[in-house]
């Protein structure tokens, strides 16, 4: 996977940033995650996560931008 490439951050279709993809419901804290079927980032909240561990991943694949260590 070459992790500077845009196109594997991309957001599944139909994705909305202020709803959980599993549950639709509105969150106050709200995950983005990979899910695996299809490798599209998707937004999950914490008991969805929980419940629904082998469907998604953690991704913390985003290299750093800039100089480590150093502020932006």
């Amino acid at each position: 996977m070459k992790y500077d490439d845009e196109k594997c951050y991309q957001f599944h279709r139909k994705d909305l940033p202020d709803r959980c993809f599993a549950c639709g419901r509105d969150a106050a804290r709200l995950l983005i995650v990979r899910q695996v079927a299809g490798m599209m980032l998707v937004h999950l909240c914490p008991d969805c996560m929980l419940d629904h561990v082998d469907d998604y991943l953690l991704d913390n694949t985003r290299p750093w931008v800039g100089e480590k260590g150093k502020p932006a």
